[in-house]
């Protein structure tokens, strides 16, 4: 008989990241609270194009979606949370989320008056310590998530370290991604069909693309990855996505032909564009102010490049390296020569794309990650 797993997490309100619990439920009798489908405009479409029910008839886990008090993602409640707890037993309660997270508290209080047999864990991706004050007071919340949480799956090592300097033990632990990929829709192209993708994307066909999706911010390395292609200057660039730099990159737009915006799409449509590419980057760079203290925790569209089986290339920022695994396609943050010169050897032949497709299939799945965390709760649940 499979333990029962109440998962408890805003993640799974999207279509997409969906695919992971049918994984999951491959080894859990699975019950997931996620959000309810909200009416309004996610990067300038409209969010049934992220979240809709479509995928309900082939659900082997039982899906309750509960309306959120509080629209900040680490701030919200779920209206209606107790009620589940009640509904039935429990083997396993899990949250996604920061350990200040509301939700988690929320979640960790009717786990302990309804679920008091229920292991409880929580899934982390937070990497960094925060300065002055704000340090001071979540190293105190962190003593008591670890002090009260039997298990913590931890989204990059760096989020392992900093549970571990606030109390959990090495064993209660684990490292693994939160979401993998699918298979299906994350493939090589054959150049026959990288040329059409291009062509329906207004894309050249007959040249080298460097390509990048996500937020158009500082903090993502736009514009090293901007002056990069600059100085390459035998390169196209395109950038999928939205935010701050957009009207700045559409000014340098007007006197570079080579650069090419294409605007913000959901999560299934992604691939085409990937599929285009030559080269992926992700060239983030760290951010520590009071108002914001960032690093990347994951990149998750890492995997979905090199599962496309193009040449991925990141920065040493945060979780990077160690999931692209791959010495060569790294280099410093904030290094605009750097980064040309690794695209540069890429151009001249250097081979990796092969390696990280290979990489990928053995361990971002979603039936992989779901198989590590599996693992590692029947563990907990039998100790």
């Amino acid at each position: 008989m499979r333990p029962g797993l109440l998962l408890i997490s805003h993640t799974y309100a999207a279509l997409e990241n969906r695919k992971k619990l049918q994984a999951l439920a491959a080894h859990f009798d699975l019950v997931c609270v996620t959000s309810t489908i909200e009416q309004r405009v996610i990067l300038g479409r409209p969010s049934s194009d992220f979240d809709n029910d479509s995928d309900a008839p082939t659900r082997s886990y039982q899906l309750i979606r509960l309306s959120r008090r509080g629209q900040r993602d680490t701030t919200f409640l779920y209206a209606g949370l107790a009620a589940v707890m009640r509904s039935r037993r429990f083997d396993v309660i899990l949250v996604e989320n920061e350990p200040w997270a509301v939700v988690c508290w929320q979640a960790r209080f009717w786990k302990s008056v309804l679920q008091p047999h229920a292991l409880f864990g929580e899934f982390t991706w937070e990497n960094v310590e925060r300065p002055g004050w704000k340090g001071f007071i979540l190293a105190r919340i962190y003593r008591c998530m670890t002090a009260t949480t039997d298990f913590i799956i931890a989204g990059n090592q760096a989020a392992t370290q900093l549970v571990q300097k606030r109390g959990a033990r090495k064993e209660n632990v684990i490292v693994a991604p939160q979401l993998g990929i699918d298979l299906v829709n994350h493939q090589p192209a054959s150049r026959a069909e990288r040329d059409e993708l291009r062509k329906a994307q207004g894309l050249p066909s007959d040249t080298f693309i460097i390509g990048y999706c996500g937020r158009l911010t500082e903090e993502k390395g736009i514009r090293e990855l901007f002056q990069a292609c600059d100085d390459l200057g035998s390169v196209h660039l395109a950038l999928l996505g939205s935010g701050v730099l957009e009207s700045w990159l559409k000014e340098q737009q007007k006197t570079r032909p080579w650069l090419h915006l294409l605007p913000p799409r959901p999560h299934f449509e992604i691939p085409a564009f990937l599929r285009c590419l030559d080269v992926f980057v992700l060239a983030s760079k760290p951010v520590r102010t009071m108002t914001m203290c960032w690093e990347e925790q994951f990149g998750h569209v890492l995997i979905e490049a090199m599962a496309c089986g193009v040449a991925t290339l990141g920065s040493s920022s945060g979780a990077i390296p160690e999931v692209i695994n791959h010495e060569e396609a790294i280099f410093p943050h904030g290094d605009a020569q750097a980064l040309a010169g690794c695209i540069r050897r890429v151009m001249n032949g250097a081979s990796m794309a092969h390696s990280q497709l290979e990489h990928t299939r053995t361990h971002y799945t979603h039936g992989a990650v779901a198989a590590d965390w599996a693992g590692f709760i029947h563990q907990k649940i039998a100790a």
